[in-house]
């Protein structure tokens, strides 16, 4: 036994010190990035293939993902949140990706992607927490109304007493803040 024991211990010590020479390499660990299969009403193109319209975009490939998470430093996308949505006001549908916290921090906010010289490309981000949700005015594109609690002394954790409110409005160039009121809970 003792003699079987000692080639394997060596194997077992040399991959260690590889594995340990990979780690500390200096090379940034990988990393796994979640891609959620996002639902599509069309039949997604290939990665390069050039479109023409959001939904016929991979939403779901992993060089469309992995930035959107980075940017929220984590999170989740649920697939059933996807919407397509002209939120420029240019009557090109874009499409709307609700990024949650996958906890009990809910929203974390929301990433608007386009086509960009035919490819999906991120338009820009929406970084509201609460509960993050779309309207849409009868005139000019889609608003984001993210709405935040704000608990005073004595108010149980399920019901804050007041709620941040923030509508997000494209201008040209980015989502900027349009409208920023504390209203009292609805639900309180």
């Amino acid at each position: 036994m003792r003699r079987c024991a000692r080639p394997a211990l060596i194997v077992l010590i040399g991959a260690l010190v590889v594995l340990s020479g990979v780690a500390c390499s200096g090379d940034p660990a990988p990393t796994s990035t979640p891609t959620p299969p996002l639902p599509v009403t069309q039949t997604p193109a290939p990665d390069g293939v050039p479109i023409e319209h959001i939904r016929e975009a991979n939403l779901a490939a992993v060089s469309l993902v992995g930035p959107i998470i980075d940017h929220f430093s984590g999170g989740e996308i649920e697939p059933q949140r996807l919407l397509y949505a002209d939120m420029t006001g240019d009557g090109v549908e874009e499409a709307v990706i609700f990024v949650e916290s996958g906890g009990t921090q809910g929203d974390l906010g929301i990433a608007v992607v386009h086509v960009l010289d035919g490819h999906p490309a991120i338009l820009g981000f929406v970084d509201a927490g609460g509960r993050v949700d779309v309207t849409f005015p009868e005139v000019g594109g889609g608003v984001i109304v993210s709405r935040q609690g704000i608990w005073q002394p004595g108010d149980p954790e399920c019901c804050p007493s007041n709620l941040r409110e923030q509508f997000y409005q494209w201008n040209g160039t980015t989502f900027v803040v349009t409208v920023d009121q504390v209203v009292e809970n609805p639900r309180r």
